[in-house]
């Protein structure tokens, strides 16, 4: 399969953040950051393919899906920071949801799929989270951008620029961070994180210290950071280790097609069952991304009844259950099925997604009314709030 260009237009060159006129650096950084919301998006439907691919080894998924968590972790602390300076970070849309094969921030040498957890992926893994300096062999690699060696090089340079932006505006009688925004970032008081990590961006330093916490749990860290705790493994490290285990055969998996099109399946069973988990998928990027753009008394319902029960408790029974479905003809046949985790277009747009996402998942579950892991993913959707309430911006 062809890999097209890069949907999303990413900054191609270090900024001099101290030398561009204030309001053009200020365009820069917000372009650096909704770069580093994407950088967080796609690595996840990457990562929980393969998760959910793994078989007969929990503790392999569960390492895969503890990644992702802090995947998601570090999409809200990037998105807060942009959120903060008056820019609004987008993830559903053709420009932004991810599409696979791709190539978004990296050369040829990196190319992301949605793969089953072979060896290969697991490498490839690697080759995404690989710190900049490491004092072992390196791994071919592609850099994420044509002037960064790695993701922990690209959030430096962004942190250099909040900072000294922060500066710059302070001189110049300005404010950098805006509190009319506070009230809609991710935080621990809607729900949307147990501990202080999720931070409010209200200033320079708190915003710098979001950006090393990302760089610290290994999203493509510069070095080992002095501040892990002990025992505490960077996503790299994660896969590493997961590789060596592939490579002795203990990291067992389901054949999964790989970069699944649900229109190369129209025939069988589970086709209706791909496109409510697209569209159940869509619906739970276009919730994260109203997060930042309402603060009205429904935000704590939006994580639980939106983003935690569609994560945990509709997609992820959904995609489990595709991974172990057989294609019974064509040219996969044999091979199983897979959550496609592709954009799905809403005939009504915001309005009218929650209607249209309640029936495509009730007209689905009726092909398979004895399954008892799917039992509860209706309810759940009739559980959601609908978007098509809140105010629109």
């Amino acid at each position: 399969m062809t890999v097209g260009p890069p949907v999303y237009d990413a900054p191609k060159v270090p900024p001099k953040w101290d030398e561009l006129p204030i309001d053009e650096a200020i365009q820069q950084l917000k372009s650096h950051l909704q770069t580093a919301v994407l950088i967080e998006l796609y690595t996840i439907p990457m990562y929980l393919y393969a998760a959910y691919s793994i078989k007969d080894n929990p503790q392999a998924t569960w390492k895969i899906i503890n990644v992702v968590k802090q995947e998601m972790l570090h999409l809200g602390l990037s998105g807060n920071i942009l959120c903060s300076i008056g820019g609004t970070p987008r993830v559903f849309g053709d420009a932004y949801t991810p599409t696979y094969p791709a190539t978004i921030f990296y050369e040829d040498q990196v190319q992301l799929d949605l793969k089953p957890a072979t060896t290969e992926v697991l490498e490839t893994f690697m080759r995404v989270e690989q710190p900049e300096l490491l004092e072992v062999v390196m791994l071919a690699r592609g850099n994420i951008l044509p002037d960064y060696n790695s993701i922990g090089a690209f959030y430096q340079h962004t942190k250099r620029g909040v900072a000294t932006l922060s500066q710059r505006m302070d001189d110049a009688g300005r404010r950098l961070f805006l509190p009319s925004t506070f009230p809609r970032q991710f935080n621990t008081q809607d729900g949307s994180w147990s501990d202080s990590d999720m931070a409010v961006i209200t200033s320079a330093s708190v915003a710098e210290a979001a950006m090393e916490v990302i760089i610290e749990q290994g999203e493509g860290a510069t070095s080992k950071g002095d501040n892990i705790p002990s025992g505490i493994q960077s996503h790299y490290e994660v896969f590493r280790d997961l590789h060596h285990l592939s490579e002795e055969g203990k990291v067992p998996y389901h054949n999964v097609v790989e970069n699944i099109d649900p229109s190369n399946y129209t025939e069988e069973k589970f086709h209706g069952l791909m496109i409510a988990c697209d569209a159940a998928y869509s619906y739970l990027l276009m919730t994260i991304e109203a997060m930042w753009q309402y603060d009205g008394e429904l935000r704590g319902r939006l994580v639980t009844n939106n983003i935690m029960n569609l994560m945990l408790t509709v997609l992820r029974p959904i995609a489990l259950f595709l991974v172990a479905q057989e294609i019974t003809s064509g040219p996969d046949q044999g091979k199983h099925a897979g959550p496609p985790f592709r954009q799905h277009n809403f005939q009504n747009g915001r309005n009218g997604a929650l209607e249209e996402l309640k029936q495509l998942t009730r007209d689905a579950l009726a092909q398979y009314p004895d399954v008892t892991a799917l039992k509860g993913v209706q309810a759940d959707v009739d559980a959601l709030i609908d978007l098509g309430r809140l105010p629109s911006n």
